[in-house]
């Protein structure tokens, strides 16, 4: 069905236009003055229309578990909370419940796909299609014995499966997802890039994070995590790397040469004590960054806006340059730079042929006005009240901020009852 949304501003093929509609149907048509002969006709004043989010490095169930364990440093927080919680908690229920909450916030700050890293990954892909939402989904990898495999072969055994069962799903696509050199080695790391380059997959992993884990790596192989990861060859085929908080100049140089993938995770990274990537060096090297919220248990929300904000204004501080990251940089991060780095085709942007994925964002409250620059006031001062719409492959998925593809209501009190059984 051919439809056509009206807008005071439209954030389309990188720049502002003024009083036009958004002509689409499951894709985009393109912008006109008026309605092109179209079904169905939507209109908001003072609004912009801009392209959704894509968050490029979550855990999405552990939604759960925001506020568990808060204060603590990663490597506490994952042995002494966060690990045992899960060993305890995890089923296929607890994840699609927990994902579809994940879901739910995921619509109001306007994300339209995650890049996911955690177990029972099939339950965590149709909980997001219900959601009428789209995912990358990881297949985990470790190198011990967990609920979910016994070994490499198992562990990739079931990334397979997985495989299969999402085959030629338009909305959710499988990663690979070996989870850090210090509990996957470097031979099996190896073995995920030969299994992901034969079926065509990215590889999502986690990569110096702390300097605990640059430590380790050092004392166990002699080198630091990004330099073990080069070696292995992990650069040179399709991958994104969360957080890459901790590297030297040089490594700066050699992801920079590769065009590597990163997934900047400020606050998860501030508020774990890990530190702080000055991604700006990495962009200038010639790295493709784009941002990531991590689970909502490290930090502690799924805010995509929240995020921009966050990233664009850190950096102008750490760097005493307030042209650092300019609005328009920050949401290009989130939105053509995240659908990049996932090697997703036709998404991150409004224009023709590109999939109709779009928020509407209102400038109709005293925080909004007046308006200036739509899309600095996206950056800086919108909220996730502001988002009023959001459609996905052109259909609603929330109109006038309520979500319609899910029982809202239902989904939170599902998840006070789970909140009091982990009490």
């Amino acid at each position: 069905m051919k439809k056509a949304y009206k807008s005071r501003y439209i954030y389309y093929d990188g720049k502002v236009s003024t009083d036009k509609y958004l002509i689409f149907d499951e894709k985009i048509i393109g912008i006109s003055d008026n309605s092109e002969d179209a079904e169905k006709i939507y209109e908001k004043e003072n609004s912009i229309i801009m392209p959704a989010f894509i968050n490029t490095h979550t855990h999405l169930p552990m939604s759960l578990f925001r506020g568990l364990a808060d204060d603590i440093p990663l490597m506490d927080w994952l042995r002494n909370y966060i690990w045992p919680a899960e060993s305890k908690y995890l089923s296929e229920e607890f994840v699609y419940d927990a994902t579809l909450l994940a879901a739910c916030e995921m619509i109001h700050s306007g994300t339209v796909c995650g890049n996911d890293m955690y177990f029972y990954s099939k339950n965590i892909g149709e909980a997001i299609k219900k959601a009428g939402l789209k995912v990358v989904l990881g297949a985990g990898i470790l190198d011990f014995p967990t609920k979910f495999g016994k070994d490499i072969d198992d562990y990739l055994n079931n990334a397979l499966k997985l495989y299969e069962y999402f085959r030629g799903d338009r909305d959710v696509r499988i990663a690979l997802s070996p989870h850090a050199p210090y509990t996957v080695s470097p031979e099996s790391y190896k073995r995920c890039i030969k299994f992901a380059e034969k079926y065509d997959l990215l590889i999502h992993t986690h990569l110096a994070e702390t300097m605990d884990e640059v430590n380790n790596i050092k004392q166990k192989y002699g080198k630091t995590p990004v330099s073990l990861m080069d070696e292995v060859g992990l650069f040179d085929t399709k991958s994104i790397l969360a957080h890459m908080v901790h590297l030297t100049e040089e490594e700066i140089d050699v992801i920079g040469k590769k065009s590597a993938n990163i997934s900047h995770c400020l606050e998860s990274n501030l508020k774990l004590g890990s530190g702080f990537a000055n991604i700006k060096k990495y962009m200038d090297a010639g790295a493709n960054v784009s941002i990531g919220t991590d689970g909502a248990a490290s930090n502690n929300d799924l805010d995509m806006l929240g995020e921009l904000s966050t990233v664009a204004k850190f950096h102008k501080g750490l760097n005493l340059d307030p042209t650092v990251l300019d609005a328009g940089t920050v949401i290009d991060m989130a939105t053509k730079n995240a659908a990049r780095g996932l090697f997703l085709e036709n998404c991150g942007e409004l224009k023709n042929g590109f999939y109709a994925d779009f928020i509407v964002v209102r400038f109709d409250d005293p925080f909004t006005v007046p308006v200036f620059n739509p899309v600095s006031q996206v950056v800086y001062s919108a909220k996730t009240q502001n988002i009023v719409d959001f459609f996905v492959n052109g259909d609603p998925v929330m109109v006038d901020g309520k979500i319609v593809t899910i029982d809202e209501n239902e989904v939170i009190e599902k998840a006070r009852w789970w909140g009091d059984r982990i009490k």
